[in-house]
């Protein structure tokens, strides 16, 4: 493609070399620069990719974009163009879509934002449209998938919650040429302050809701709120935000969309949605969703769990707002199961074996709160917390463990680089005294001792990974799934 295609709507600083050339490819890493490629490099988390300029024009990149201005850079032998931005991870969020002709442009896209919830609320939005008809696609978490022209769904797997940006539009590409109308897609915090989705424009914007995460990054609770905050920032002239009443920082949210119209969803009869005579069992939740200006939709959900209102509440309001009908919002809710998400694993033992994905302090409640309501005897949880993030989160997981569960399991997640037994120390460094409790670094281990231990009437939450099949030890992933290790055990009494 022509270079100064590629770098249309960039905001550029200053440029040096010839901007009349063929490129041949875009990358972000000097070891993938293959013979007339673009080279985008910036100040990263931890490496300033800047250093490795010299390296990918040897390696072949005709063109550098990068942040510095040429005169602070180390001069390669060879000649090459340069073109200096404000911004090197913007910069590499639109020349991929330039790269693939915009997509995006032909396609409704439905974002999600939120501390929980975003993966549930995207499956469930994505199954309502289905059922309507759409042509829709789900970028997400526990994977991809899209209904082609032809009404046959695909699946594709998924690395990151927000793919990087070539790969992201090189989705979109994908799902326009094969006829797809409607993306719902998971926006990470993370993948909006890196610029992922710079450039985008979305026709509707969810809030789930705001706890505690990431602060390993965004090191603030106002920085994670404000860049989540930037989806609503992109939304269109014709875009709504659907957003929850309850949340307090909802004013907020109102504030980054103001020219947007809103669609409030909560338990206050003074949103625009609500629901009543709400039902929650071990097998399933129903009520019915009231909406202003339309009939009442009685609603049956396999998934579990007061949080899950809120979830279905958001994807009802997205349906509503799609002009989708009674039934295909109820068969949409119906058929909706998500991996790892209150997950059972049954092998007809006389108690329960829940595995969800719940790694925060607000997850964390919520799941042992809804599976306390369907325990007949004692609640067992067992859980643990990543490495390498969020420190400040573990002994506030402890405490709630120990306030809901009869008993706690504490062991590791996935310790990446930290040691397990340092995190566990983390984890029951503030316990209360009277709190029940064993520590058992090896996972499989801890979720052997919680299943032996349980009773007729017991319900087991493995928590903290839900849909991974892999667990990162040392900077290595090695195979694990939590339900076949549930499985396994089940198996074996």
């Amino acid at each position: 493609m022509n270079l100064r295609q590629l770098l249309q709507g960039l905001d550029i600083t200053a440029s040096t070399g010839s901007l009349d050339m063929d490129v041949t490819g875009i990358v972000s890493d000097n070891r993938e620069v293959k013979l007339g490629n673009l080279f985008v490099c910036y100040q990263g988390i931890s490496i300033d990719s800047h250093i490795f300029i010299a390296d990918a024009v040897q390696r072949g990149a005709a063109v550098v974009i990068g942040e510095k201005p040429i005169a602070a850079l180390t001069a390669p032998t060879k000649r090459f163009t340069y073109i200096q931005v404000p911004n090197g991870r913007r910069a590499m969020s639109l020349v991929s879509a330039n790269w693939h002709e915009n997509p995006a442009k032909q396609l409704k896209l439905i974002g999600i934002t939120g501390t929980n919830g975003k993966t549930s609320t995207a499956h469930l939005i994505y199954a309502i449209l289905k059922a309507s008809g759409r042509k829709v696609a789900l970028i997400g978490t526990v994977g991809h998938r899209y209904m082609n022209a032809h009404g046959i769904e695909k699946k594709l797997p998924a690395f990151l919650t927000t793919p990087d940006a070539f790969a992201l539009h090189a989705l979109f590409k994908q799902f326009a040429e094969e006829g797809v109308e409607y993306v719902t897609m998971e926006t990470s915090s993370q993948g909006l302050a890196l610029q992922r989705l710079a450039g985008l424009t979305f026709d509707t914007a969810v809030f789930t809701n705001f706890t505690q995460d990431h602060l390993d990054y965004h090191q603030t609770m106002e920085a994670y709120l404000k860049a989540k905050l930037m989806l609503f920032e992109q939304l269109g002239e014709e875009g709504v935000a659907v957003l929850n009443s309850d949340l307090p920082v909802t004013e907020r949210v109102t504030q980054a969309c103001a020219d947007s119209k809103r669609l409030m969803y909560g338990h206050g009869n003074n949103t625009d949605l609500h629901a009543v005579d709400i039902e929650l069992s071990r097998t399933r939740l129903a009520f019915t969703a009231v909406f202003s200006s339309r009939g009442p939709i009685p609603a049956k959900l396999r998934l579990l769990g007061e949080y899950n209102l809120y979830n279905a509440l958001a994807a009802i309001a997205v349906g509503i707002r799609y002009n989708c009908s009674t039934s295909a919002i109820q068969e949409g809710l119906a058929a909706t199961v998500v991996p790892g998400r209150f997950e059972r694993v049954d092998r007809g033992q006389d108690f329960a074996v829940i595995v969800d994905y719940a790694h925060t302090p607000d997850g964390l409640e919520n799941i042992l709160t809804a599976a306390k309501r369907i325990t007949e005897r004692k609640l067992i949880s067992v859980f643990g917390c990543g490495g390498d993030r969020d420190n400040g989160k573990r002994p506030k997981m402890g405490n709630i463990s120990a306030r809901i569960a009869d008993y706690s399991v504490i062991t590791s997640d996935n310790p990446r680089t930290e040691n397990p037994d340092k995190i566990i120390a983390q984890i029951v460094s503030n316990l209360p005294h009277d709190a029940k409790y064993v520590c058992i670094s090896e996972r499989s281990e801890a979720i052997c001792h919680a299943i032996t231990a349980a009773k007729s009437g017991d319900v087991v939450v493995i928590a903290g990974k839900g849909h991974e099949d892999y667990q990162e030890i040392h900077g290595k992933r090695f195979p694990f799934d939590d339900r076949i290790v549930a499985s396994d055990v089940l198996e074996s009494l």
